[in-house]
């Protein structure tokens, strides 16, 4: 009896023992819920006497970053303090990142138990504090919420509403399951405006303290909205159907974990609730067996527009019969029957160019147009998108104005001359004469008070294949430097910096530096950032950026091109190359002129 006592006693003294070095490992731990994408966990280690979480930083070169002394660790309604850190300092100091845009450290925190499922990483509740939400071992999955009933939508009524207009705000509530306070969660959504319809309107919200948030929408049309809920590593994306004075509840699952590109929108209740949930299943279906047929056609052998509009015709086909034989709500099928405004096929390279033909323009006017005259019409970017097809058409009707509507207002507000085209109903029309007069007021404010070497949109009346040779006039017997830029542009700006040394090298040589940006820079910022960087600014049209552009065979932002006193090109590229480049690009153009 005694002996057994004895070995009894060295085993659990053993067991003891191993149970003090034993150490939890998660390597590359998932995460429910976080929007900070450079904030990457790379492993997590628990024992007994502390956790330690290893961390990479990944900003842009030269960027900074500071980890608050009162950093915790929660789980289970329990708080853990932070104890240290290794390679970075806590609290006050702001580490800047080198070349690379990384830094690797660790921080240790008061030992959380070592059966801990899941646990959430806070700086502190304010909303710019880092947060990370449901960081978890990658094999273990967060369980998932119960959705009430209310929100488990299951019929849609008679399909599509009447397409008219009407001024009433639309509603789209959020409210959230598994909600945990600092989430201040951030909620993108995207609807046709009819103020410009063709430049989507995207407006944000952030769920409050109850994990809750609404938005009154100015849809002036039943239409589709597009809903985003921004988490690493995926975006959780979604849609509703709604109406003007209507209003619909979408139900979020905040730590809903997805293997792939999930959707934490889990129910919906009010106007077409199960609308969504059925976009939802059947975006996923087009890309599998459940997926309509493909046309025999492959798309490298379209080289002629006939080959083209075959290719068309039974991918419209094979698409309705999909539709016909699937077993979504009658709102889905009739959206997706429409979804056919344009081809489905998206354009590209060679095939782009055949469908600006005047034979596909006619073919699309002959199979398409029946889309005017239907009451009951999906209104979204794809009507819009389809507009320049009807736009020259004689048909009337509401839907006829509403296409030339789309088509002709975004062209007056990106300050292309247009006559008024034909819009019968009088709310369009009146409409469209409000946010026209609202423009040209805008645009007569602005050019108030602007430097001489401001040129707000000018030259609007350059066509926008002459824009480039236009600007290189105006400063012949000068070297000249052009740079395309915008004000949203993280490297364009870094490159002005960059250059500030160069410029004053230079300053007793004959060189004009031409800035050009568009109408995705906002004016008042353009006006802002404009008073620190010495040349000649012009704000174009996008039209007439694109054109430059295509004629200095770029696409990004920032580009460059040099030009010889006799207007010479001596090299162009996108992308800031290093100061020495642009040196001895000067070079040359100082001794070929």
């Amino acid at each position: 009896m005694y002996k057994k006592t004895i070995i009894t006693i060295l085993l659990a003294l053993v067991a003891m023992v191993g149970q003090a070095k034993k150490t939890i490992v998660w390597e590359n731990p998932s995460v429910a819920y976080s929007a900070i994408p450079y904030f990457q966990i790379q492993k997590v280690e628990m024992t007994k006497e502390k956790t330690a979480m290893y961390v990479r930083m990944a900003l842009l070169p030269g960027s900074g970053f500071r980890i608050s002394k009162e950093s915790y660790l929660q789980t289970n309604g329990k708080q853990y303090g932070i104890l240290g850190s290794d390679s970075i300092p806590l609290g006050g100091d702001y580490i800047v990142l080198d070349d690379t845009g990384r830094k690797d450290f660790i921080l240790y925190f008061k030992p959380l138990p070592l059966d801990t499922k899941e646990f959430d990483f806070l700086e502190g509740l304010a909303k710019g504090d880092y947060k990370v939400f449901g960081i978890h071992d990658k094999d273990y999955t967060m369980p998932p919420a119960s959705v009430p009933t209310e929100y488990m939508a299951d019929d849609d009524g008679e399909g599509l509403a009447e397409l008219k207009f009407d001024a009433t705000p639309a509603t789209i509530h959020f409210k959230s399951l598994n909600y945990r306070k600092g989430m201040n969660t951030e909620i993108q959504v995207q609807y046709v405006d009819l103020k410009n319809p063709a430049k989507p309107m995207n407006v944000e919200t952030n769920l409050n303290n109850d994990g809750e948030t609404s938005l009154s929408l100015p849809i002036c049309l039943p239409q589709i909205v597009w809903i985003n809920i921004f988490n690493i590593p995926w975006s959780s994306m979604g849609c509703v159907y709604l109406s003007p004075g209507k209003d619909v509840t979408v139900l979020v699952d905040m730590l809903h974990d997805d293997a792939g590109v999930n959707s934490k929108i889990v129910g919906a209740k009010g106007y077409y609730a199960k609308f969504g949930k059925d976009w939802y299943q059947s975006a996923l279906d087009e890309d599998t067996e459940n997926g309509p047929q493909k046309p025999t056609i492959k798309k490298e052998d379209i080289h002629d527009v006939q080959t083209l509009i075959r290719y068309c015709d039974e991918e419209r086909e094979n698409y309705d019969k999909w539709v016909k034989n699937s077993n979504y709500c009658k709102a889905i099928k009739e959206y997706k029957i429409q979804f056919v405004y344009l081809p489905i096929f998206m354009f590209e390279g060679e095939q782009d160019s055949l469908s600006k033909t005047k034979e596909f323009r006619d073919y699309v006017l002959r199979n398409y147009t029946q889309n005017l005259h239907n009451k009951k019409l999906a209104f979204n970017n794809n009507f819009v998108d389809a507009s320049k097809y009807y736009a020259m058409t004689d048909e009337r009707g509401f839907n006829a104005d509403l296409a030339r509507y789309c088509y002709y207002l975004p062209q007056v507000l990106d300050s292309k001359k247009v006559e008024k085209p034909l819009i019968e109903d009088k709310n369009l029309s009146g409409l469209y004469d409000k946010y026209v007069g609202e423009y040209q007021k805008t645009i007569a404010a602005n050019k108030e008070g602007l430097p001489d070497n401001a040129h707000y949109l000018d030259m609007t009346d350059v066509v926008p294949h002459n824009i480039l040779q236009t600007i290189l006039e105006r400063y012949k017997g000068k070297t000249v430097l052009i740079d395309i830029w915008a004000t949203w542009c993280g490297p364009c700006k870094l490159g002005h910096e960059k250059m500030k040394p160069l410029k004053e090298e230079l300053s007793d040589k004959d060189i004009v530096y031409v800035y050009l940006t568009s109408t995705t820079s906002k004016y008042d910022e353009w006006k802002k950032y404009i008073t620190d960087i010495s040349g000649e600014h012009y704000y174009l049209t996008q039209e007439q950026i694109d054109a430059v552009f295509k004629q200095l065979q770029a696409d990004g932002y920032p580009t460059f091109a040099i030009y010889t006193s006799n207007g010479n090109k001596v090299t162009s590229f996108s992308g800031f190359r290093s100061i020495e480049d642009i040196r001895e690009a000067f070079g040359k153009a100082f001794n070929n002129k």
